[in-house]
């Protein structure tokens, strides 16, 4: 199992490892960025991933990616052992993400992550971009640039995606529940993806307040409209059927909750019960509405 680290400590250690003017670069996602804003809720207990995401903006900024890799080498941050260069970008799904060090310590590493472009349909893409005379991968997420709306400021000034804004593009990844597992076990077992973000989904609605679940809806549909102008009503109104298939596969929705007894609710003693209850809640609170805005809206 990964160590556990403080979501605080974490992001002060982000600040004072990333050059300063890389602060306004870059903002935070993944379990990293939900245990920080949670930090209260958690009581302090950590963030079980040594794996500090960062998303690189504006879109497509793979100069700015590159320089700021480079940058971070010649300060003497270190890479990951599956982070190696390839001689040619020719095919990009083979190539490795950047993932480094900090110059003093393993306790964790930054992954860079980028921003799609307006109107990528790939689920993940690849973008080449040369670091050091050779070449790696930016991850490219067709629905990563919802998590940057609605950003908010740390106290140590690094900003983070909001948990409305964290949920969204997981819901969107799964339309239904895919046979992929992940690369590598989650607390041990091998757990397919789709139950590893729904269940991130499911975590972040047990850590709100109800009446918080419920106004993700507004920046969700205004995030859903700036990302995609022309399809946001459709994939509005399938924003809850990969939840809803969860829901039903009881051995599915077990992955989903070791996740997050590995993870965000850890310790917190959810059960399959409580977890099944917090889907149901986002279905009529958030989902229904949603789907219903974009049957009517404009009409």
């Amino acid at each position: 199992m990964s160590m556990t680290l403080d979501p605080e400590l974490l992001f002060q250690r982000l600040m004072e490892d990333l050059p300063d003017d890389s602060h306004t670069h870059v903002f935070v996602v993944g379990s990293l960025a939900a245990a920080y804003h949670f930090r209260l809720e958690l009581q302090r207990q950590g963030v079980s991933t040594k794996d500090a995401d960062l998303v690189v903006h504006p879109a497509g900024d793979t100069i700015s990616c590159a320089g700021m890799a480079e940058r971070l080498l010649d300060r003497g941050w270190r890479r990951h052992p599956d982070c190696y260069a390839a001689s040619s970008p020719e095919q990009p799904e083979d190539l490795r993400a950047i993932r480094l060090y900090p110059p003093d310590s393993m306790d964790y590493f930054a992954e860079f992550l980028n921003l799609p472009e307006v109107g990528q349909q790939e689920i993940q893409k690849w973008i080449p971009v040369a670091v050091a005379g050779g070449w790696y991968g930016l991850p490219t997420f067709r629905f990563q640039g919802l998590s940057a709306h609605g950003r908010l400021l740390s106290e140590q000034g690094l900003e983070y995606a909001s948990p409305a804004m964290t949920a969204l593009p997981n819901l969107l990844s799964h339309p239904v529940i895919r046979p992929d597992r992940m690369s590598q076990p989650v607390g041990g077992r091998e757990i397919l993806r789709s139950a590893k973000d729904l269940g991130r989904v499911l975590a972040i609605a047990q850590l709100s307040a109800r009446e918080d679940v419920e106004a993700w809806l507004v920046p969700w549909l205004d995030g859903l409209k700036a990302c995609f102008p022309g399809e946001w009503r459709e994939l509005a109104r399938s924003a809850g059927s990969g939840l809803r298939e969860l829901l039903e596969k009881e051995e599915i929705l077990k992955e989903a909750l070791h996740t997050c007894e590995v993870g965000l609710l850890r310790g917190r003693g959810v059960t399959l019960e409580n977890l099944a209850a917090i889907g149901e809640q986002v279905l009529v609170d958030l989902i229904e509405p949603l789907e219903e805005a974009a049957a009517t809206e404009g009409e």
